[in-house]
């Protein structure tokens, strides 16, 4: 069945793009959620109007998010938790692998750990706090942060727009 793709769908295609798919996915997924209009002739020749209408929402969407990433990038969010001793430094020397053999490795100390950990849901519902509407899905987080200390944690608001946030675990009195 050929459609025209209404919205971007992932790994099918942008706005106003005309491609062809199955039925049952044209009929169960694409036109009840709106994603897609079935390819009639007269749609397809409104399809000029509805890529010129897709333009200048994708570069409204750009424009919001560039201004928000504005506003993300001076943001400093203090997040306090429960948190272990700083541990001692490690027994066994961290060796340099460029170091000469007669010159003594330093020794490695580690930042204490947190009792839990801070995810993007406790990002988010900071980022809330503010005033600031990032959903936790566009919060990139490789793991969740585990130990004190500041952390940079990068924000992804649209495909050409990322920035950063400062994110600082403190110990909970």
């Amino acid at each position: 069945m050929k459609v025209i793709l209404m919205q971007k769908v992932e790994r099918l295609g942008e706005p106003g793009q005309q491609v062809e798919v199955a039925d049952g996915y044209a009929r169960n997924f694409l036109l009840p959620k709106q994603l897609a209009v079935v390819a009639t002739p007269g749609h397809v020749r409104s399809l000029g109007q509805l890529k010129a209408q897709s333009k200048n929402r994708e570069e409204r969407v750009k424009r919001e998010a560039s201004a928000l990433a504005e506003r993300l990038a001076s943001v400093q969010i203090s997040l306090k938790r429960l948190a272990g001793e700083e541990e001692a430094p490690s027994p066994v020397p961290a060796a340099a692998p460029d170091s000469p053999a007669g010159e003594a490795p330093a020794l490695v100390s580690r930042p204490a750990r947190l009792f839990g950990s801070v995810t993007t849901q406790d990002i988010s519902e900071a980022l809330a706090a503010q005033g600031l509407g990032v959903e936790r899905k566009q919060i990139l987080l490789a793991e969740p942060i585990k130990t004190l200390g500041v952390h940079r944690v990068p924000v992804h608001l649209h495909a050409d727009v990322e920035t950063e946030v400062t994110v600082t675990v403190e110990r909970e009195a």
